[in-house]
C-alpha cells in the first residue's frame, strides 16, 4: 500500500523531471555542438512540475469522504521539502497553482515577508481551480492567497495577516497600479 501511494505521488514527477532534464539537454546542446551536463532536478521543482500537472489547488479534505488527495500530499511533501527560499522562487512560477501552493508553504512556514510577497501579487488575477470539501471553484489567484493569511479562512497552521492588510492588498488590486 506505501508503495502504491508513494508511486502514484512521485510517478508524474518522475516523467516530468525526465522530460525536463532532456528538454534541458536539448536546449543546452542545440547550436554548441558539444554534449552539455545537466544536473539532477531538485525534489522540490519536481513536485512543482506535478503540481502544475494537476492544475488545482486540493485542500486537506477534498469531497464528501474528506480525502486527502495526491494533489495535497504533493504540497505537504513541498512545504517539508522546500525552504523559503526555493518557496519565493516558485512564487514567481509560470503556473499560478504553483504560484498559489508556494505562498501557501511559506504562509505555513511563518515566512516574515508575507505581507509583501501579498502585495506584490495583489494584481495577480489568473484563474485557479480551488477544491475544498465537496466544494470547487474557480477563483483569482489573489483571492486564493487572501484565504491562506484571514484569519477566518483556511488552515490554522498559516500565519494569519491583520485586516489592515488586506485593506491595503484590496485598495492595490483594483487599482490602476
Amino acid at each position: 500500500m506505501r508503495a502504491l501511494f508513494l508511486t502514484c505521488l512521485f510517478l508524474p514527477c518522475i516523467i516530468l523531471g525526465q522530460q525536463a532534464t532532456k528538454a534541458s539537454e536539448l536546449q543546452a546542446t542545440e547550436g554548441s555542438g558539444q554534449q552539455a551536463t545537466v544536473g539532477k532536478p531538485s525534489l522540490t521543482f519536481l513536485l512543482a512540475d506535478s503540481l502544475a500537472v494537476t492544475n488545482q489547488i486540493h485542500g486537506p479534505y477534498v469531497g464528501f469522504s474528506g480525502e486527502r488527495t495526491a494533489q495535497y500530499r504533493r504540497f505537504e511533501t513541498l512545504t517539508e521539502q522546500a525552504d523559503c527560499k526555493e518557496l519565493l522562487e516558485l512564487s514567481n512560477h509560470s503556473n499560478a497553482v504553483v504560484r498559489g501552493y508556494a505562498f501557501w508553504g511559506l504562509a505555513r512556514k511563518h515566512y516574515s515577508g508575507l505581507d509583501s510577497l501579498l502585495m506584490a501579487h495583489a494584481h495577480d488575477e489568473a484563474p485557479v481551480v480551488e477544491i475544498q470539501g465537496g466544494v470547487m471553484n474557480q477563483i483569482p489567484l489573489i483571492e486564493f492567497m487572501l484565504w491562506v493569511v484571514n484569519p477566518d479562512m483556511m488552515d490554522a497552521e498559516s500565519l494569519k495577516l491583520d485586516r489592515d492588510t488586506f485593506r491595503q492588498v484590496t485598495e492595490l488590486r483594483f487599482s490602476e497600479e
